[in-house]
């Protein structure tokens, strides 16, 4: 995003402490667009720089001892501030708005609180890349380390589902959600089949807007309009039902929560449809373009 919440946390600090960080990720000018914060640069590898990202120090090694390190070596500690208690309120805000909007084709926002209130702290849900990881990734509140997986980086678009098998074959007893769009689902639905001949339970969310919504974002964000990001789906309870797995279908916004709660409860393999108004797409981006401060 040009702007989002968490960009005032960036705008009113003097030092970023950066991990990991690789300037094709995201573009430094975000954080710093004045060129002025001093830049902590932690990584296996050598900073690459620019005007925006100039490196104050940089230390080129093992990234778990590191912060260890520098976690020892820091004697203030700080809370989260009154600006950072802000910035929750209006992430936390967002998400309840989204929880008490009943339009359908469901609302992102509405998806994730529904997501949200199905899931225990410990249950583990994995996002795949498309607008629904733009959107989990914004406004989904994790409380336990390693319970909300992203593919960054190369986002390998198809491998929530496939990688919702190996997070309950490596946590069994934590219930595990596959949150994917339609055009990731279709890239690995097969999965469906090894999960149900190896007894692996788990969910499947699919949020449906029968088209590549992220590349229809982005065309319509630089150019105005889109080209040929759209598709046919299957029916998806059907097609889940040829597998042997259970099929939900969302037709109103109150059946979500219920079907993600049947879904989860149940020791099965579960797909459910749920269709998505992804026209909040732009007009997020509009609206955070207008922000000038949690204040």
């Amino acid at each position: 995003m040009s702007r989002d919440y968490v960009n005032f946390g960036f705008d009113e600090a003097d030092v970023i402490v950066s991990v990991g960080y690789e300037l094709q990720e995201f573009d430094p000018v975000r954080i710093n667009p004045g060129g002025d914060k001093r830049i902590l640069h932690l990584s296996r590898f050598p900073a690459e720089v620019d005007a925006h990202y100039d490196v104050e120090v940089g230390v080129q090694a093992d990234l778990s001892r590191t912060l260890d390190a520098l976690a020892a070596a820091t004697g203030r500690r700080f809370g989260m501030g009154t600006s950072g208690a802000r910035i929750r309120r209006l992430l936390s805000d967002e998400l309840a708005r989204g929880a008490g909007d009943d339009s359908f084709p469901l609302k992102p926002q509405r998806v994730v609180s529904d997501t949200r209130a199905a899931l225990d702290r410990s249950d583990i849900v994995l996002v795949d890349t498309g607008a629904v990881k733009m959107w989990m990734a914004r406004l989904y509140p994790t409380y336990e380390s390693n319970t909300c997986l992203f593919s960054n980086g190369l986002s390998t678009m198809g491998f929530a589902l496939p990688g919702a098998i190996g997070a309950r074959l490596a946590v069994p007893g934590r219930r595990v959600l596959a949150a994917v769009g339609d055009g990731a689902f279709l890239m690995n639905s097969q999965e469906i089949e090894t999960a149900i001949r190896e007894r692996v339970p788990l969910t499947v969310l699919i949020w449906q807007d029968d088209a590549y919504g992220l590349i229809r974002w982005k065309m319509e964000l630089e150019l105005g309009y889109d080209i040929e990001v759209g598709f046919s789906n299957p029916d998806f309870v059907a097609y889940a039902e040829s597998f042997g797995a259970r099929g939900f279908a969302v037709s109103s916004a109150a059946d979500l929560l219920p079907a993600l709660n049947e879904a989860l409860a149940c020791d099965a393999v579960s797909v459910i449809a749920c269709p998505v108004d992804y026209a909040e797409n732009v007009r997020l981006t509009n609206d955070l373009g207008q922000l000038s401060g949690p204040f």
